[in-house]
């Protein structure tokens, strides 16, 4: 058991051990996702998670999500085993989950009012969201007529507003151009660092990944992927991610792991060429 420097036991806000998920194939096979994954997320970390396609990484968020149970392992959350969803995360998905027929503001209060809380009081907190990811002026528009980043920004409000001591983020800024993804990531981190929440956060880019992580971890090539590296990223925090990467330490990092990554990169390659000589 791990222990704090206080010498109290470590309560891991994602805690995987041993996890292994496998599915049932059409035609009555077993298909391996992931094998015996082990991962470790402190309260108030930033962790990211990177892998070629196919790798397992959708996978091991929704087993911390209680979305997907393991085959074999355990998932637990501040020490408790994950039965069903955790209540103690949010998950923003890649697409964001906006109800078209609601307002903005309707869209960010969902969360409180499904959780009981009056709508006057619900409206009320998602306005202070609202003003905190820069869309005070936007609360009676409907997701159709925000821009990809306003609608990100609703997603990331809708998030947080329920106060979750996890966010589980699975490539949230992907679908967009790189000047307002990197505006985005700012935001985040900025929201992050005054929150003391742990963040899963599931990404392709590894530029992404170092510059808004504590921790990298690499997931080797499926099927059947595994933990390959983990990496403490070093860089001193406040970031700005606008400059971030003309750093000597972000590129003396990036060189590091990307030399890792591509070798699983690589792997993967040669599978799906395989595959294909054989189909054809």
């Amino acid at each position: 058991m791990t222990l704090s420097s206080a010498g109290t036991p470590t309560q891991y806000a994602v805690e995987l051990q041993g996890c292994t998920k496998q599915f049932s194939t059409p035609g009555g096979g077993t298909y391996f996702a992931v094998r015996d994954i082990d991962l470790k997320v402190e309260p108030g970390r930033f962790v990211s998670i990177v892998g070629p396609t196919g790798s397992g990484k959708s996978t091991i968020l929704n087993m911390a999500a209680g979305l997907l149970k393991p085959s074999s392992g355990t998932a637990s959350s501040f020490g408790a085993p994950v039965h069903g969803v955790n209540r103690r995360a949010s998950y923003m998905f890649q697409q964001d989950a906006l109800l078209p027929w609601k307002t903005v503001i309707e869209n960010v209060s969902l969360g409180l009012t499904m959780a009981g809380v009056g709508k006057a009081e619900a409206h009320s907190e998602a306005q202070r969201w609202l003003e905190k990811v820069g869309l005070k002026n936007f609360a009676d528009r409907y997701p159709h007529q925000l821009s990809g980043g306003m609608r990100k920004r609703t997603a990331v409000a809708q998030a947080w507003i329920v106060n979750p001591d996890i966010l589980l983020m699975d490539e949230p800024f992907s679908a967009l151009d790189v000047q307002t993804r990197q505006i985005m990531e700012n935001e985040l981190l900025a929201l992050w660092q005054e929150s003391g929440k742990a963040v899963v956060f599931i990404t392709h880019d590894l530029d992404e990944a170092i510059a808004l992580s504590d921790e990298v971890v690499i997931l080797g090539a499926g099927p059947g992927s595994t933990v390959v590296g983990n990496y403490e990223i070093t860089i001193p925090r406040p970031r700005d991610l606008l400059d971030i990467r003309d750093d000597p330490k972000f590129v003396e990092l990036h060189r590091e792991i990307w030399g890792r990554l591509k070798i699983e990169v690589s792997k993967t390659y040669e599978a799906a060429r395989a595959e294909e000589g054989e189909v054809a």
